[in-house]
């Protein structure tokens, strides 16, 4: 399964709907250009591989913001059925927009919670840096859990509780009063978020750290380049995704800004 991202970008982004002659010539030079999210994609991509998915699977993806993630499994898998849901109706209305541009016929969308979802008997469900915005106990583990297939698999990436940088705090002031505002679900570390799984009846298949020192590095460029203007974006949005594509090689799995599990449904595993 070849995974690729970023193609509906051009019709999800405000900025590149207003000059999408400008922005198709600027992804076409830069790729991909938020680097957050490109950095999560090369996790998730890295992840698809331990997730035994059929052509025809039934997959679920919780909060699906625009839809990147979504689209670049329904792209992979023709035959599959993707459902992207997400409780924000400009989200949803902005990946309602991007199906028709792009005309992918296998994605359908939900604007809902996990609970209230009619849909059930999913071969894969998973959520990429949602977790962290929601409050524990409404993390929707159970109603996940509930949707899922015997034998399903559930991915569940987010930030480990602490964050490590490498460039003076100060210069992230602004990012870290949104965290702080936003994060209200970012208590896991990665012992902890492996225990959750299990206590919703999961068994636990998979688990690790990402996001290291390579990786950071890149994000924190990225972010003053990108607070510089255009020009700076564009000077550093290369070098960005090379730390990050150095940080993929060269990560050591014992500590990482993010953390990642892969659970499987047991039904016999269930309290």
């Amino acid at each position: 399964m070849e995974l690729t991202f970023g193609t509906a970008q051009v019709y999800t982004s405000e900025k590149m709907k207003k000059a999408p002659v400008l922005a198709k010539l600027f992804q076409k030079i830069f790729g991909y250009t938020n680097v957050g999210n490109y950095a999560r994609f090369t996790v998730f991509k890295e992840l698809m591989k331990r997730i035994p998915l059929k052509e025809n699977a039934k997959i679920l993806d919780v909060g699906t913001g625009y839809g990147e993630y979504s689209f670049s499994l329904a792209q992979a898998l023709p035959n599959s059925e993707v459902h992207s849901l997400d409780i924000d109706s400009d989200r949803i209305a902005s990946v309602n927009e991007a199906i028709a541009k792009s005309k992918i016929q296998n994605v359908k969308t939900h604007c809902s919670y996990t609970e209230q979802l009619e849909e059930k008997d999913f071969d894969f469900a998973f959520s990429i840096d949602v977790f962290e915005h929601i409050a524990p106990e409404e993390m929707p583990f159970k109603a996940v859990y509930d949707r899922l297939k015997p034998g399903g698999y559930f991915m569940v990436k987010m930030p480990y509780i602490t964050q490590k940088t490498i460039l003076p705090e100060r210069f992230f002031e602004e990012h870290h009063e949104w965290l702080e505002e936003e994060h209200i679900g970012q208590v896991y570390d990665l012992f902890k978020l492996e225990k959750r799984f299990m206590n919703e009846g999961f068994r636990v298949v998979y688990s690790s750290y990402s996001d290291g020192w390579y990786s950071r590095l890149g994000w924190e460029i990225a972010y003053l380049g990108k607070k510089a203007g255009i020009i700076g974006q564009m000077l550093t949005l290369p070098l960005a995704k090379l730390l990050i594509k150095f940080d993929r090689m060269f990560h050591i799995n014992t500590w990482g800004n993010a953390i990642q599990v892969i659970g499987v449904k047991t039904e016999s595993c269930k309290p």
